[in-house]
């Protein structure tokens, strides 16, 4: 996994290997600011969690911390996505997105700071919006979001916010659409037009300092659009508010069933009463964090603490689990050699064509670990922090509506 020592540790090399260069020199003093500023809320936080007996005064502490710890996550991620695009390393992994529910879902994460700023947020989308896409989900809701907690960051109490998609053509196979994010906030001077696109730049020091933020998110969101076949439109004024905005030409498929959920019922319980399954993560919080999440979900779940411990529970009972959860960094044996010794297992027992499932739930993420827990047998992938959410589905894809994938309930 990797540590906030080795994120600090990138972002020196990054950006101190030219120490006569300002810019960078300026960046890194408000990246040490915005991290520290994060962190103390949490150790903050979490002193005052450890220090009261108040149910209420301890859900805010636990608020705020989980707020914080998303803001870290936001800026850890930011850097290595501008250390990729630096090493021109930045690619999109392109699937089928329900289109609306995406957008939704990238406003629902700005509804806590909209509602404590009392500002009013407009959706205005097109009734003739394709239902589904081709697309890269997780970059186009970067840019969005981005786009989102700027205009809500730049924005007085009580401003407006203007959240626009649009198709302006479309024929049996692809249609072009038109985002954008419209706001009542402090504009941008032409100058400060100029070079908000630039990687470690920021407006003035004044408002760096009142408003903060590491001058990263639009150099990134450039990028990534610029990878979609788009360019960012500007247009703003000093005291006017600002309008960001970028078309792309998307695929257009019509898919039915697709396994979006709206307004669900997460308190559901035990859904999957019955099924065993093996979780192999060497840190006791970590395995601390999913059981607790899984706690009402009916699972019966088996604990290994490294590869070598989860390959030899699996060789001992192979019909017994219906899925596998699998860090990829572990002692002993790592999740690659672990999941590589279970499938030959399976080849030699000549029961399961398939496979059990096995889920890699790492803190490496990028696009090559994907591939490289594929190539190894695995069968899908959950990146750390874990989303409840995104556990969830996999657990319900592979348990539930890939029966034939399943091996067969434990017998309690």
């Amino acid at each position: 996994m990797m540590t906030f020592i080795s994120i600090l540790s990138i972002i020196c090399n990054k950006l101190m290997e030219a120490e006569t260069d300002l810019t960078k020199t300026y960046f890194l003093a408000r990246m040490s600011h915005e991290l520290r500023t994060p962190l103390n809320a949490i150790i903050g936080m979490c002193t005052i969690a450890q220090s009261t007996t108040e149910p209420e005064k301890m859900c805010s502490c636990l608020e705020k911390i989980n707020e914080a710890s998303l803001h870290l996550l936001g800026m850890i991620n930011d850097v290595l996505d501008m250390s990729k695009i630096e090493a021109g390393k930045l690619k999109l992994t392109y699937a089928e997105l329900h289109f609306k529910q995406m957008l939704k879902k990238v406003v629902g994460t700005k509804k806590f700071t909209l509602d404590a700023k009392k500002q009013n947020l407009i959706l205005d989308f097109d009734p003739d919006l394709p239902e589904t896409i081709v697309s890269d989900e997780q970059r186009l809701s970067q840019v969005l979001d981005n786009f989102l907690s700027n205009a809500v960051k730049f924005t007085p109490p009580e401003g407006t916010i203007t959240l626009s998609a649009k198709k302006l053509y479309e024929d049996d196979l692809s249609c072009s659409l038109e985002i954008s994010v419209k706001d009542t906030g402090i504009g941008i001077s032409k100058d400060g037009i100029k070079t908000i696109f630039t990687q470690f730049e920021q407006l003035d020091g004044g408002l760096a300092r009142k408003y903060g933020g590491t001058g990263m998110g639009l150099a990134i969101s450039a990028n990534i659009v610029r990878l979609m076949g788009g360019e960012i439109q500007v247009n703003s004024e000093l005291g006017k508010g600002s309008l960001f905005s970028f078309q792309i030409t998307v695929e257009k498929r019509v898919k039915k069933n697709l396994a979006f959920k709206e307004n669900e019922d997460t308190t559901q319980k035990a859904m999957f009463s019955g099924y065993s399954i093996l979780f192999a993560e060497d840190v006791e919080i970590n395995r601390d964090i999913v059981l607790s999440l899984l706690e009402n979900s009916g699972l019966i779940i088996d604990c290994a603490e490294n590869g070598l411990e989860a390959y030899e529970k699996f060789k001992a009972a192979p019909s017994k689990y219906s899925l596998i959860l699998m860090d990829i960094h572990m002692p002993e044996m790592d999740g690659f050699e672990s999941s590589r010794r279970i499938r030959a297992i399976e080849a030699e027992l000549l029961e399961r064509p398939q496979g059990v499932p096995i889920i890699a739930m790492t803190a490496n993420v990028f696009k090559d670990d994907i591939e490289k827990c594929l190539e190894c047998g695995m069968t899908g992938h959950l990146g750390k922090p874990v989303n409840y959410e995104e556990l969830m589905n996999q657990l319900e894809k592979y348990l539930l509506h890939h029966k034939e994938t399943v091996l067969c309930k434990s017998e309690r």
